[in-house]
């Protein structure tokens, strides 16, 4: 190249050029790792162990009057064991059912007369999003952690407004 009057006519990069590339660069390498590493930690997740309730019921014709007024026990198996599985199967925690529930009053609807279990697991770990519970050794059933954590009274609650056909067979 020649030069004229002591200008250079040869192409050159702009000053700052490549240190602002380095730094775009390693700027998103530091947006990767860092994204990537809340993927995996997830800290908006409850992880903290937490009490399950389930709410169950047995139709009037399989219950007998318990010890209390207003209370039954269920003719067919009663306190077995409430599983709580992974959806990998991993078992995660387990109780046992009362013997004894509660029978409902009109308010219920379709369900007066019937016998409501109320099952309570302890030290469920949190943080799983859907769990899969299993009472004694029967049928498993997706449950998602929302309703799980959901209190008994919550639960018992929906009973009022529900109608034995909306139920799943594993639900009563």
């Amino acid at each position: 190249m020649e030069e004229i009057d002591g200008v250079s006519l040869k192409k050159t990069a702009a000053a700052g050029q490549r240190p602002r590339k380095a730094w775009l660069a390693a700027g998103a390498v530091v947006v990767l790792v860092v994204g990537g590493g809340l993927w995996l930690w997830q800290p908006w997740l409850d992880r903290t162990p937490f009490t399950a309730y389930t709410a169950a019921l047995q139709e009037a014709d399989y219950a007998v009057p318990g010890s209390a007024p207003g209370s039954c026990v269920r003719t067919a198996a009663a306190e077995e064991e409430r599983v709580i599985f992974d959806e990998n199967g991993k078992r995660l925690a387990a109780g046992r059912d009362p013997r004894e529930g509660r029978v409902l009053g009109p308010e219920f609807g379709e369900f007066a007369g019937d016998c409501l279990f109320v099952s309570r697991v302890d030290n469920v770990p949190g943080g799983k999003g859907t769990y899969v519970t299993q009472w004694g050794g029967g049928t498993k059933q997706k449950v998602s952690e929302e309703d799980m954590r959901e209190s008994a009274e919550a639960q018992m609650e929906r009973f009022k407004t529900k109608r034995k056909s909306d139920l799943t067979p594993s639900e009563n």
